[in-house]
């Protein structure tokens, strides 16, 4: 409302006080409906942090319920030095051992030298092929398209290793400086056998950059420092290779890291992870806890200061915490209780894991599994179910949070329409005290007046 600024005129009347006291009389509805929209905002903000918390609930049961928790695999060495490795959701519960013979490696070659920074000195060719070197290096067979790599007379082992990695071959080049002048070395980009490489040139002046079976059979140009080699293990006894040292699905679901060679077999444990699956129950009890103390926080009497929290006697929200319990404390249709499998509930209305209980459930993971999540009818299922629901376009919870903002809405409205009244009241007030001012003050003057002429006649008589 408008403040009032009218000072009395003539007669020396208040306006201005006698206005605001009536007015703050006039006002005590407006005070009250203002009073009573601070309160549902309270019971909004309240709603929310129930719908948050069960919100929170829902996504701990839902992780709970979710294929993956229950299939993933722990992958266990006995030596991690050796090698290290991983088993996906599809890998079966397994013991098996695995000796390292030899680690996958890439081909390498090592050119003849070249004095430092020199040029080459002979135009031509240099042809660079992948494939496969026979075992006594005699001959080797090429897989795919060669690449021709033009030489200059003056390009230097250093100009030469830069066109050879612009080509993107599969073969990368660096020059070393060593103490008989510069040497170009080359390493192939894939391990294994199949993975190799030969280099042949097209005039015998670029003879140092050759590593092919005529070079070899002849002992000049580039030297093998290395050659392109599978990995060789055996699992159980049993001889396997692979082109590189992270062999997946010789064993199926599982993923070997092959890091040197061993002396003996190092033995490998694929096993059910219930580490993930305690994880998710934690979270799941975490949750149901958290929402349970929000609930209780949100409803409960202060017998010491006599003070009532926000949604204390909510129908709503009591029948939520009534079902919530309920699900918790009730056997679902095979008549197996959360109870039974180590989740407890406490006289707080809180879980607690019971890790004897827990421990012995797990002996049995496919039936703890179905216990938890079967169909409807699973323990967290039916708790997932209900979190969506209840947060859900139709939900209790979304349901009485509309009808709450509704409510402000409307009080908002009839606040809005009492502050319009109460405007033209304190005008229209306003407007009668300032006409009876001006008329007492007319008064006023009238009367001195009148008792100056009764003076007057008395002193003349």
């Amino acid at each position: 409302m408008a403040t009032i600024s009218s000072p009395g005129v003539g007669s020396g009347l208040n306006v201005n006080s006698i206005v605001s006291q009536m007015m703050s009389l006039e006002q005590r509805p407006l005070q009250l409906l203002q009073t009573k929209a601070s309160g549902i905002e309270t019971k909004i903000s309240s709603y929310g942090q129930v719908k948050s918390a069960m919100s929170a609930l829902y996504d701990a049961a839902k992780g709970l319920t979710n294929t993956d928790t229950w299939r993933g695999k722990e992958f266990g060495t006995s030596n991690d030095a050796v090698l290290k490795g991983s088993a996906s959701s599809t890998a079966q519960a397994a013991q098996f051992s695995v000796q390292v013979n030899a680690l996958a490696q890439a081909q390498s070659v090592a050119s003849g030298s070249l004095g430092s920074g020199a040029a080459i000195g002979t135009a031509g060719t240099l042809i660079l092929e992948r494939g496969q070197w026979s075992a006594d290096q005699g001959s080797f067979a090429g897989a795919g398209s060669a690449v021709s790599i033009q030489i200059d007379a003056n390009d230097t082992l250093a100009t030469i290793a830069g066109k050879i990695n612009k080509e993107n071959a599969g073969v990368s080049a660096v020059v070393v400086k060593g103490a008989g002048g510069d040497r170009l070395l080359l390493r192939g980009g894939k391990t294994g056998e199949e993975n190799g490489f030969a280099l042949s040139v097209s005039d015998p002046g670029l003879g140092i950059l050759a590593h092919d079976p005529a070079s070899v059979a002849a002992g000049n140009g580039a030297t093998r420092t290395q050659a392109a080699q599978d990995a060789s293990f055996s699992i159980n006894g049993i001889d396997a290779r692979s082109a590189n040292n992270t062999v997946e699905d010789v064993v199926p679901g599982v993923t070997l890291n092959l890091l040197k060679t061993s002396d003996k077999p190092v033995d490998i444990n694929v096993s059910d992870d219930t580490k993930l699956i305690k994880e998710k129950l934690e979270a799941f009890k975490e949750a149901y806890n958290k929402l349970n103390a929000v609930i209780s926080g949100l409803t409960r009497y202060d017998k010491a200061s006599k003070k009532a929290q926000p949604l204390q006697g909510d129908g709503t929200i009591m029948a939520l915490q009534s079902t919530l319990r309920g699900m918790i404390g009730n056997a679902n249709g095979a008549g197996d209780y959360f109870s039974n499998l180590g989740l407890e509930l406490q006289s707080d209305g809180s879980l607690a894991i019971n890790s004897k209980k827990l421990e012995a459930a797990f002996k049995d993971l496919p039936k703890l599994e179905k216990t938890l999540t079967d169909g409807t009818d699973g323990l967290v299922t039916r708790m997932r179910d209900f979190a969506f629901q209840a947060n859900g376009v139709e939900g209790k919870i979304t349901g009485r949070s509309k009808a709450l903002e509704s409510a402000l809405k409307g009080n908002q409205s009839d606040q809005d329409k009492l502050s319009t009244l109460l405007e033209q009241r304190q005008k229209s007030l306003l407007k009668q005290y300032q006409s009876l001012d001006a008329k007492m003050g007319s008064m006023s003057s009238l009367n001195s007046f009148i008792s100056s002429q009764v003076s007057q006649w008395n002193r003349g008589s």
